[in-house]
């Protein structure tokens, strides 16, 4: 045989590949791989020219592995050293909710250098920052790492958006690889709803609150590290609790096939469909409407912050009439929170429950009130306190159908306390913030036996109306037959309800209740076992 690199020769069968030849992968002397080659029966003797050409396939080929490992081995580092440059999670604060997406570009397999992060600046402001760095790889994200921790430093030591830029811009000219780079940095004052901002180079900011939704074109500035450039300019608003701020880089809008006007107009539709949504929810659907299922070709950091309000407080008269201000209070007041639907939900039922308590049972001789306060604590649970200030009925031997109430409230809330003294009775909890579905999704049900009564209930069953349902369903037991109560149409079934429905199903066994599968009655339901006294259809 020839010089040079060994050429085996002979039939294999290793892995399950026929192999005429076998070519050792060299570099530098060691083998990195190898390649087998088979040949048709018919082909002549291989010769010395055959078997040079094969040396250099395969040393091209050793060539070409080894590229492929290196670039392996730095697109890896990259994405680590990107990753752990960027929050783990944002902090947690009372009066912001907020939530933040890195999604990796499929244009460039190498890690990029777009960054955000939120710093908590003072007892009452924040600062939100999102950048991009030109270029991927190791060298981008190392860069993208130096410039996000000299702004945080900037920003903590009290300097506002345009300051901050101004010395960012001084420190990235003396780092290579970050002319170019794009940044924009907003602090919000959360008691007084001041926002201030400052762009270098980025795209402009968009809020999404109950007034609708608009970009803030003012603050614009110049790219960093670019000489004789004019002076950053800051823009300033005042947002209201419930509006939103988006920050995002240009992986979110931009496209080679259109001008970038077009992609903005796409965002801000975006936004303005899923405006109500919680932070999470709003950068969820952002960037599924935004981007669609082929995924962005660019990096992409989107930063969600919404303006939590004020904890709320409201003093009623102790009176059923009073719980359906008291839902509407807190839908207002969770809506703005940016709390999921499931959340709110859970707190109409806890905080609903004890209130209905001060109204069926503190002033049992003379009109009175009660408290309700809710605060958004930092962890992102709601902490409830109810108040009244007059005495419970003491409890009656036999409860009969009651106390489902509290059950509800130690169902759903954390750490119930319930205190009685002369002065009154507390109920204190908190009630976990989750994005979970009212209750488990079900499969299709058999069809309801309707040969008898069908009592449909619309609306609210509460105290308020608990009285005119009970009539008309007595009646429909009293006329004998398979009795159906159709939830279907309840917005909030309270524990006045859940225990004419217990009372019910006691006088008439055959009695069954039909809900939706992906409602709060359905979860109430289940709270407090009626579902173990009657038969419970529950509709996907």
């Amino acid at each position: 045989m020839d010089s040079g690199q060994p050429l085996w020769l002979g039939r294999s069968v290793d892995d399950g590949l026929p192999s005429d030849a076998v070519m050792p992968l060299l570099l530098d002397g060691h083998a990195i791989g190898a390649i087998g080659l088979a040949f048709a029966p018919s082909a002549p003797r291989m010769g010395p020219s055959q078997r040079a050409i094969i040396r250099t396939v395969a040393g091209q080929c050793a060539q070409a592995l080894d590229r492929a490992r290196l670039y392996a081995v730095e697109h890896e580092v990259a994405e680590v050293l990107q990753r752990s440059l960027l929050p783990r999670e944002l902090p947690r604060l009372a009066r912001l909710a907020a939530a933040s997406r890195y999604l990796a570009g499929s244009a460039d397999t190498q890690a990029g250098g777009d960054w955000y992060d939120l710093i908590p600046v003072d007892d009452h402001r924040v600062a939100v920052a999102v950048g991009d760095v030109v270029g991927h790889g190791p060298g981008a994200a190392a860069v993208m790492g130096q410039l996000r921790s000299a702004l945080a430093a900037y920003l903590l030591d009290g300097h506002g958006p345009a300051a901050a830029l101004e010395r960012l811009d001084r420190f990235a000219a003396r780092i290579p690889g970050a002319q170019g780079s794009t940044c924009v940095c907003v602090t919000l004052d959360w008691l007084s709803g001041e926002l201030r901002y400052a762009r270098a180079g980025h795209l402009p900011v968009l809020f999404v609150g109950p007034d609708g939704t608009r970009y803030a074109e003012e603050g614009a500035g110049t790219v960093l590290a670019v000489v004789g450039r004019p002076a950053f300019a800051e823009g300033a608003a005042t947002i209201t609790p419930g509006t939103s701020v988006l920050i995002y880089t240009d992986g979110l809008v931009e496209r080679r096939d259109e001008v970038v006007d077009e992609g903005l107009a796409r965002l801000a539709a975006a936004a303005e469909r899923h405006r109500e949504a919680d932070p999470d929810g709003l950068a969820d659907r952002v960037i599924e409407d935004v981007l669609g299922g082929t995924g962005p070709r660019d990096d992409v950091a989107l930063v969600v912050v919404r303006l939590v309000p004020a904890p709320l407080a409201v003093t009623l008269p102790a009176a059923a009439a009073s719980l359906r201000t008291l839902r509407r209070a807190i839908t207002a007041w969770a809506t703005a929170a940016g709390l999921p639907a499931a959340a709110v939900d859970d707190l109409q039922l806890a905080v609903g429950e004890a209130a209905a308590n001060a109204a069926e049972h503190a002033y049992p001789d003379t009109p009175g009130t009660f408290d309700a306060a809710l605060r958004r604590m930092a962890s992102g649970e709601i902490a409830v306190r109810v108040r009244d200030r007059g005495r419970w009925r003491p409890a009656p031997p036999d409860p009969g159908f009651r106390g489902r109430g509290l059950q509800v409230v130690r169902a759903i809330g954390r750490d119930v306390r319930v205190t009685a003294d002369d002065s009154g009775t507390e109920v204190v909890f908190r009630v976990p913030v989750t994005a979970r579905p009212v209750a488990a999704p079900v499969a299709p049900v058999a069809a309801v036996d309707t040969g008898g009564p069908v009592v449909v209930v619309t609306g609210d069953l509460d105290l308020t109306t608990v009285d005119e349902v009970r009539a008309r369903l007595m009646a429909a037991i009293e006329r004998g037959g398979r009795v159906v109560v159709d939830l279907r149409q309840v917005r909030h079934l309270s524990s006045a309800g859940v225990r004419l429905l217990a009372e019910a199903a006691d006088r008439a066994p055959q009695l069954s209740v039909i809900a939706l599968g992906l409602s709060a009655v359905a979860r109430v339901l289940r709270l407090t076992g009626v579902d173990d006294l009657l038969a419970v259809h529950l509709e996907p």
